[in-house]
Order: structure tokens, then sequence, then C-alpha cells
């Protein structure tokens, strides 16, 4: 059980991680995050959560990084909080507009779909249709310009399962897509690093969700990200998204 104090800096960790990519020292933190404690008391307290599996030390002298299991705890505080999540205009604004007109065509609905949250989300995302096997999928190059993907062994990896999701969606289909139930709350299923079954993207976070088509189909989204991905505003643009389309369906 985490103490407040140990939740509020692991909370600190990620997010300053997520903006910069670079491990977080308690110098850091003891400058930002408002903590009215000493480097030492932070150091400690950063030994104890690294001890328990939330944090790691890629390197003797450098600060810490967290682990799949921050990760879990933070977006599960998400889940059950739902603070934080909600969309900025902007981002609103673009998916209303993107939306708005478009023809009642389920694959002409993917396409958009697959093509604004991409852009948002700045991560790979492939739509398609349940039971079927027509995928459209945008955002690779800019998931590469991550800094996880500058090794070329990692970014080898991730493409290999951009190719072959054809062979792996009936796998995500039946075990995730199919747990999600009628969309209510948050309809979104996220794996985290080494819960993935792939090998391929065990370095990776991935989001899934169903939402409404055109002509009882019942579409598929799948977001991919560094595990360091914005999970606020990831979790929004989907939950934002999949109730716009649900609405347009039920119109």
């Amino acid at each position: 059980m985490l103490s407040s104090r140990q939740v509020k800096l692991l909370d600190f960790i990620i997010r300053e991680h997520v903006k910069t990519a670079k491990p977080v020292g308690s110098a850091l933190i003891a400058k930002k995050a408002g903590f009215k404690l000493s480097p030492a008391t932070l150091r400690n307290e950063m030994a104890e959560l690294e001890k328990t599996g939330y944090l790691a030390q890629l390197h003797t002298s450098g600060g810490r990084v967290p682990t799949d299991k921050a990760y879990r705890y933070y977006v599960n505080s998400l889940l059950e909080t739902k603070k934080n999540l909600n969309l900025e205009t902007g981002h609103k604004k673009k998916i209303k507009d993107a939306l708005n007109g478009i023809p009642p065509d389920p694959r002409e609905i993917n396409k958009v779909v697959a093509r604004v949250l991409s852009n948002l989300s700045e991560n790979l995302v492939i739509t398609g249709i349940s039971q079927d096997q027509d995928f459209f999928k945008k955002g690779l190059v800019s998931l590469f310009e991550n800094p996880e993907f500058k090794e070329f062994g990692e970014a080898f990896q991730l493409a290999r399962f951009f190719e072959e999701f054809e062979g792996m969606f009936q796998f995500i289909e039946r075990e995730f897509f199919n747990t999600l139930g009628a969309p209510r709350g948050i309809p979104v299923q996220i794996m985290i690093g080494k819960e993935s079954p792939f090998r391929q993207i065990q370095h990776e976070t991935v989001m899934c969700a169903k939402y409404g088509l055109p002509g009882n189909c019942v579409g598929s989204l799948t977001l991919v990200g560094p595990t360091r991905m914005d999970y606020e505003k990831n979790i929004a643009l989907i939950k934002f998204m999949t109730e716009e389309l649900n609405k347009l369906i039920n119109k």
C-alpha cells in the first residue's frame, strides 16, 4: 500500500517522464514538485518505490523511470476517479469537424477515425470492423519519432506488429474487445508493456475500444504508443471519439 506521499511522488515522476522521456532525479523533484523534503528523504522514498517495483533505475548515478506497474497504478487511478479526462476544446472541435457530414459508409468512417486519432495522439492507430479483415493504419512515422524507437531493434519489432496485425486481430477481438461490453463510462481496454501477449509490443501500451457503425456494424480501434504515453489525453481522445461516433449512429 502506497502512502499519500508516495502516491504524489509517483504521480510527479510519471508526469515528468511522460513530458521529457528522461529519468527523474531527486534534485529535480525537490526543485519542481514542491515537496518540503530534503533530497536525501526523497531518495529514500524513491528507493522504496523502486524496491516495491514502481520505479527502475537505468544507471547507478541516474534518476528513476516508471515501470509497467507504476503506469498500471496510474491508469487505474485515472479510470476510477475519471479526473483529468476532459478533452481540450480544440481537440473536440477537430473530431466534430471531421465527423460532420461524413457519408454513412463504415469504411470511410474508419478511415477518418484512424487519421484524426493518429494526428491528435501522435501514435499509431488501426481501425477495423469486427469480424472483418479490412484495416486502416495511420501514424507509424509519428510513433517512430519518439525517443523510445531510436534503437533499430525496438522499431523493427513494432514494425513487425504493424505488418502482422491482421493475423493478431482475432486474438485481440476475442480477448480484449469482447470484454468491453456495452459502451458506458470509459469503454477502453488498456494493455501496458508486458501485460501484452505479443512479444513485439511489450515495451508499448495498447488501447482498444469499440464503437457503432452504420449497417449494424461494430467498429474497433487500436491505439499503440510508448508506455511513456500521455494516458490522460489518449483515454480522453478515445472516449470522446467513441461517444461522438455512437451519437452519429443513433441520429
